[in-house]
């Protein structure tokens, strides 16, 4: 999938100003991670390892807005864990819509049936630029016509 025009453009205006203020360093994508849960137990995945009281911890749609008006990048990446198994996950992205962020949704792909609907087409693509991991592609038999690597 190409890059939309005004994602290039914003991307390119925010590296200028950020050369322009003469910062050699500067974040250019937020990986936010508002839980480590997952609905797969994938061998060498460190996050299924956490002990229980954290994988119970989920950010909050607030938590998430403080981190991400913080980091200033223009593109939040959303992995995991599974982030459609956050309970407010719409709300984070409605959210992050709302402050003009090109959003990437990282997912294996299980709960996307169910949870599509919750996402509204945006200029800024939640629900364009969904990536679904590779080795999910064994577990995702509900999705045929997508084209996986093999893992």
């Amino acid at each position: 999938m190409p890059v939309p025009i005004s994602q290039m453009w914003t991307v390119a205006t925010y590296v200028l100003k950020q050369k322009l203020r003469g910062r050699k360093r500067y974040p250019f994508v937020l990986m936010l991670e508002p839980l480590f849960r997952c609905n797969l137990a994938c061998a060498g995945c460190g996050k299924i390892q956490y002990p229980a009281h954290i994988l119970k911890t989920d950010l909050s749609p607030e938590e998430c807005f403080k981190a991400v008006d913080e980091c200033g990048t223009p593109m939040v990446s959303i992995p995991g864990g599974e982030p459609l198994m956050h309970p407010e996950i719409d709300k984070i992205v409605e959210g992050l819509v709302a402050r003009k962020k090109y959003i990437y949704l990282c997912t294996n792909a299980l709960l996307l049936k169910e949870k599509l609907h919750l996402f509204k087409p945006s200029k800024y693509p939640a629900k364009k630029s969904i990536t679904i991991f590779p080795f999910a592609a064994k577990v995702a038999t509900n999705w045929p016509s997508m084209a996986f690597a093999k893992p």
